[in-house]
């Protein structure tokens, strides 16, 4: 990722249709090894009700190996219900990394919404399978950890609720490094319905989950950035007599003070949402989100930043340079906006440069042919002609002699 895109990433209502259907592919994807994974070990017990179905205390929990179970305190199987996603998980975890004693990554009695990916996704998965009270260590193969990226000293753990949490101090942990876990699932509720929600817990809601966003994409995983943005923006939305839509001149209405703050929220969301999407390749996506921050603030720097970014990738130069050339009016002295703009119009000069070449082509006034090139089509023809004329005049004067000395 480059300088200016890591700067410009903390400041998208509905995605778009290309959006939603990633989410809910990853919803039905969540549930169908959720799903497998259960009714696999009840089979296998109905099977062999005699053989234990774990190998040496571990069981297998999606069939590849990618993700071990050890129970070491049973939960409460009575009503045999478990947490299902979007439901509030108060937990205690600790993470390190496999066959090793350091704990780098510890939290006691706090609350995730789970398939939020507010944790690691091996810990998101386990979730679904435990029952209230239940104690257990997992062992976790990368691509449900840290994946291909791994953590190094310095990085952001990233961890819950925390907007600048600490950072990782342990060896490097690579993108072939197993993590061990330990997870308790304390208990779970029901998701409120977010109008229910006092605007200050909408707030501290969102906020996390932008953050939490955020390090997803510094980790080059855009489609799981947009999911935490798309749920930071369902608890962000308008809520009736609040937040209004801008006046004809781009300026907001008047607003309460905690309104205002929620929907300067809700912009950041967009505008890193639109990140996301056009590092994802959602061209269209991400063009509604930052045309969504620029109807509230036409200034965004940030946003025009991005919108310019967002044409070039549409094959739209000049509309590109446009917004290029706003930002660069909005943020004079930024860096990454000025080097945007040098861009686009160096882009601009070489298809004005193109257009111009193809026009003297079109009209045959093309420039002479640099000394040793290859002559265009255009000059071989010509001078084939002036030579067959030249040619058919000798003939003609051979020809016209030829007849005098004969008479």
């Amino acid at each position: 990722m480059s300088e200016e895109e890591r700067t410009l990433v903390d400041k998208s209502e509905s995605s778009s249709f290309e959006d939603l259907a990633a989410a809910a592919a990853h919803e039905i994807e969540e549930a169908k090894i959720a799903e497998a994974a259960a009714t696999a070990s009840e089979r296998e017990k109905e099977k062999h009700p005699e053989a234990p179905a774990t190998v040496d205390g571990w069981q297998d929990l999606l069939g590849s190996g990618a993700i071990l179970k050890k129970i070491v305190k049973a939960g409460d199987e009575a009503d045999g219900s478990r947490p299902q996603r979007s439901d509030i998980c108060r937990i205690s975890y600790e993470v390190k990394i496999r066959d090793h004693d350091a704990v780098f990554e510890k939290r006691d009695q706090v609350k995730i919404y789970l398939g939020d990916n507010e944790i690691l996704q091996g810990l998101d998965l386990a979730l679904k399978l435990m029952y209230k009270g239940e104690i257990c260590l997992l062992q976790i193969a990368p691509r449900f950890a840290y994946g291909d990226t791994g953590l190094h000293p310095g990085d952001s753990l990233g961890l819950i609720g925390e907007v600048d949490g600490p950072l990782y101090e342990g060896p490097v942990i690579g993108p072939e490094t197993w993590v061990e876990a330990r997870l308790e699932l304390h208990d779970w509720a029901e998701e409120p319905e977010h109008e229910t929600l006092p605007i200050a817990e909408r707030m501290e809601i969102g906020t996390r989950r932008r953050a939490r966003g955020n390090w997803w994409y510094r980790r080059g995983e855009a489609q799981l950035a947009v999911q935490l943005y798309r749920r930071a923006l369902d608890v962000l939305d308008e809520s009736e007599g609040g937040i209004t839509e801008p006046t004809p001149s781009g300026e907001l209405a008047p607003t309460s003070d905690d309104l205002q703050a929620l929907l300067e929220e809700r912009l950041r969301v967009h505008n890193n949402m639109a990140a996301a999407q056009l590092k994802a390749g959602a061209y269209e996506a991400a063009l509604q989100a930052v045309t969504r921050v620029l109807s509230c603030q036409p200034q965004n720097a940030k946003a025009l930043f991005r919108q310019s970014r967002i044409l070039s990738a549409m094959g739209r130069p000049a509309d590109a340079l446009r917004a290029a050339r706003a930002a660069a009016a909005a943020a004079p002295q930024d860096g990454g906006v000025r080097r945007e703009l040098a861009r686009c119009e160096q882009a601009a000069s070489r298809d004005r440069s193109l257009e111009r070449r193809l026009a003297r082509r079109m009209l045959g006034t093309a420039a002479p042919d640099p000394p040793g090139g290859k002559p265009s089509r255009t000059k071989i023809l010509v001078w084939g002609s002036l030579l067959l004329s030249l040619l058919v005049g000798v003939a003609s004067v051979l020809v016209y002699r030829y007849k005098v000395q004969s008479h």
